[in-house]
């Protein structure tokens, strides 16, 4: 299948926490976003690539350019760039991608999971899914006192409580009839669930309690390397030796 690899994005908060690089290019336990979410897709078996970049940040271009295909020919695997001359938003650029009517696989180069990629797709085979997403409960602590009721009086007080909801990971599979719904301008993923939704598509959840983090700025950048520390048996096995091997291995 081809998988899409989103690194565009301003990166607004990150270059606002002190950042040198743009967002996908940001060091985590030295490798960036990017080619860490390329070796998960390589170890994963995944050959036909396509990296989507903005054409406002010609450094994320280069890299896949260089240092990008050199890792990609490690896997005799083919890497192309989708370069958007104008924002698409977080899904747009999959209109333009080529599958040949196969399913395409999206992934966001802010993101760091050891979700196991293959598990994922064939959950979405399985379900016969026009599209499918990944999701997890995410802890979230509500920064109120939280108080409860009991007949017009107060019956707890709970200090900024918890809670843990479903949130998407970031990750989808596209069926060919959801990538033909997207249309050719800016375009957001909820936008498309919902577009699904209303015409009672069939949209599967993969629910999964693997390692994820969203890195949007330098302090998630730190809990990121804190994360893969903490989990290196679970990433070891979402990005096996090879792959990392071919990135520490590359010439910068």
């Amino acid at each position: 299948m081809t998988v899409l690899i989103m690194a565009g994005g301003r990166g607004e908060r990150m270059r606002a926490a002190g950042a040198a690089l743009p967002k996908p290019l940001v060091t985590v336990d030295g490798a960036s976003l990017l080619e860490r979410n390329l070796a998960a897709v390589l170890g994963a078996g995944l050959r036909d690539i396509v990296v989507a970049v903005p054409s406002h940040t010609p450094s994320i271009a280069a890299y896949v350019r260089g240092r990008g295909t050199q890792i990609a020919e490690t896997f005799a695997a083919k890497l192309t760039i989708f370069e958007e001359i104008e924002p698409l938003g977080n899904i747009g650029a999959a209109a333009a991608v080529a599958t040949g009517g196969r399913e395409l696989l999206v992934v966001y180069a802010d993101n760091l999971t050891a979700l196991d990629l293959n598990a994922f797709v064939e959950h979405h085979r399985r379900e016969d899914a026009v599209l499918t997403v990944a999701v997890h409960r995410e802890p979230f602590r509500i920064p109120f006192g939280e108080v409860r009721l009991a007949n017009g009086l107060i019956d707890a007080y709970i200090e900024k409580p918890e809670r843990r909801i479903l949130v998407a990971s970031g990750l989808f599979v596209l069926g060919p009839s959801a990538i033909a719904r997207v249309p050719r301008a800016r375009t957001e993923v909820s936008w498309l669930v919902n577009e699904l939704l209303a015409a009672k598509a069939r949209v599967a959840a993969f629910l999964h309690d693997a390692a994820w983090i969203d890195v949007n700025d330098m302090a998630a950048a730190e809990r990121a390397e804190r994360l893969l520390v903490a989990n290196r048996d679970a990433f070891g096995q979402a990005v096996p030796a090879r792959a990392m091997r071919a990135i520490v291995e590359a010439p910068s």
